[in-house]
C-alpha cells in the first residue's frame, strides 16, 4: 500500500473523531469575553469573563503555556462611514504552571522596564483572576490619539502552543479562545 494511503487511513479516523467531538458539544455560553473596559489616565482597564474549559485547565496543569495576544486600537470616523485606525498597541500575557515548584505564573514577556515581568501564584484560580482583571499601561501615541472609540480584542495564540497540539487546536473549539472585538466610545478628557 502506498505511503499516502496509509497516512490517510490513520489520519482520517482521528480527524473524524475530533470533528465529531467538536460538533457534539453544546454551546455553554460565552466562556471568554470582555465584561467592561475603559481607557483613563494612561491605563487600559479591562475585566474579562473567562471560565476556562477542562481541556485548557488540563493542558495548563501539564505545563502547556497559554499565551494571549491583547490588542487595543484607537479609532475615529473615516470616509464613507468606515472607521480610521489612529493608533494600535499590543501586549502579550503568558500563563504557565511549573509542577516542581507548584507555582502558576503570569508573565509579561514585553515588559517595558528591562525584560520579563513575572508574578507567581500558588492557586490556579488566582492566576486566572489576575488575567481576568487587566491593568495595562498605554503607549503615549495611543493616549495622544484623538480617539472617538476604542476596540479591544484578546486571542489565545494557537501558534505558541507546542507542535503536537497545533493540529488539534485547529479543530477543538476549546483552543480557539477569542473575545472578538469589544468596542466602546471614548469619553472626552479621559486620556
Amino acid at each position: 500500500m502506498p505511503f499516502w494511503k496509509k497516512f490517510i487511513n490513520i489520519l482520517f479516523p482521528v480527524m473524524l473523531a475530533a470533528l465529531a467531538g467538536a460538533c457534539a458539544r453544546t454551546g455553554d455560553g460565552v466562556r471568554f469575553g470582555v465584561r467592561e473596559a475603559a481607557v483613563a489616565d494612561g491605563v487600559l482597564s479591562a475585566q474579562l469573563d473567562w471560565q476556562p474549559s477542562e481541556t485548557l485547565l488540563d493542558g495548563l496543569d501539564h505545563g502547556i503555556p497559554l499565551v494571549f495576544d491583547i490588542r487595543l486600537s484607537a479609532q475615529a470616523p473615516g470616509k464613507l462611514g468606515l472607521r480610521a485606525e489612529l493608533a494600535t498597541q499590543r501586549w502579550r500575557r503568558e500563563l504557565r504552571y511549573f509542577p516542581l515548584t507548584r507555582q502558576y505564573q503570569l508573565r509579561d514577556p514585553d515588559a517595558a522596564h528591562g525584560g520579563t515581568q513575572t508574578r507567581s501564584y500558588a492557586v490556579r484560580a488566582l492566576v486566572i483572576a489576575a488575567l481576568a482583571d487587566l491593568r495595562l499601561p498605554l503607549d503615549p501615541t495611543l493616549v495622544a490619539a484623538a480617539a472617538q472609540r476604542y476596540v479591544l480584542r484578546i486571542d489565545l495564540e494557537r501558534d505558541a502552543l507546542p507542535g503536537a497540539l497545533r493540529l488539534p487546536a485547529l479543530i477543538d473549539a476549546d483552543w480557539r479562545l477569542s473575545t472578538g472585538n469589544y468596542a466602546w466610545q471614548a469619553r472626552p478628557g479621559t486620556r
